[in-house]
């Protein structure tokens, strides 16, 4: 069954701006305490590739944790991704060989993190999802060491994510990436082809899938266009075409 993304993103039917990487969450019920307390595995480094084709390596968050999150003021804890509900907060966490190890503690003050802490107790929440974007250089273009994409034997690509920029992390029911969130008509610039759209696409976190679906809806769009170097005009309203659209992706 397809989420609502509408009601799943919670107050002002307003998805996050960034990404969402659905990670498996190892934390056994038995490793949380009465207090609210919890430690496990939040991501592990390579390996085979999620559903969605990406593959973290050791070294992507080293950066964003020495600096705070992707603002500097910390990386949130919240509830389903709902960034009108803080749970708790982040204790330790940090880079290990194996993967990014994190220590939470719960608020049992608040409702939310009541829930929580029953449903993670009973093993009845087991997923971890993180909030992330991928940094930007100061002139405002993607940094092009933040991720690489490898052609594999069958044609299909993996997307590498060496460098990004942590938001929050949440533990969720369900770890899959819910919808990532077209912000910025810089992310099209240079967009000539279907492939170069759906190359674009992938970096903003959408599934291989989910982007030659997106390209596929809007195709009469591009077709219509005819011109090499869109404006951004044209850009801005096949952004807007794509921000409705996406919506419709989060099944695959």
């Amino acid at each position: 069954m397809k989420k609502d993304s509408n009601n799943y993103f919670g107050k002002g039917n307003t998805p996050p701006p960034y990404s969402i990487l659905g990670l498996p969450l190892e934390i056994k019920s038995d490793d949380v305490s009465d207090e609210g307390k919890f430690k496990g595995w939040g991501s592990t480094f390579g390996g085979k590739p999620d559903s969605y084709g990406d593959v973290v390596v050791k070294g992507a968050f080293k950066e964003t944790l020495e600096n705070g999150g992707r603002n500097g003021t910390g990386i949130a804890m919240l509830y389903q991704h709902n960034s009108y509900e803080p749970i708790g907060v982040w204790t330790v966490m940090e880079e290990r060989d194996k993967g990014l190890w994190v220590e939470g503690e719960l608020d049992l003050n608040v409702q939310r993190a009541k829930e929580t802490h029953s449903l993670l107790r009973k093993g009845a929440m087991r997923g971890l999802s993180i909030g992330y974007d991928l940094p930007r250089l100061p002139d405002g273009t993607r940094d092009p060491g933040a991720c690489e994409f490898i052609e594999q034997v069958n044609g299909q690509y993996i997307r590498v994510l060496k460098k990004i920029n942590l938001w929050e992390v949440s533990p969720v029911t369900f770890p899959a990436n819910i919808q990532a969130t077209i912000t910025s008509v810089k992310d099209f610039e240079g967009c000539k082809t279907e492939r170069d759209w759906e190359k674009a696409l992938r970096e903003l976190g959408l599934s291989k899938s989910a982007a030659q679906y997106i390209v596929k809806l809007i195709k009469p769009s591009l077709r219509e266009s005819g011109a090499q170097d869109e404006s951004q005009d044209e850009l801005g309203a096949m952004l807007a075409e794509l921000r409705n659209r996406s919506k419709r992706a989060c099944d695959f």
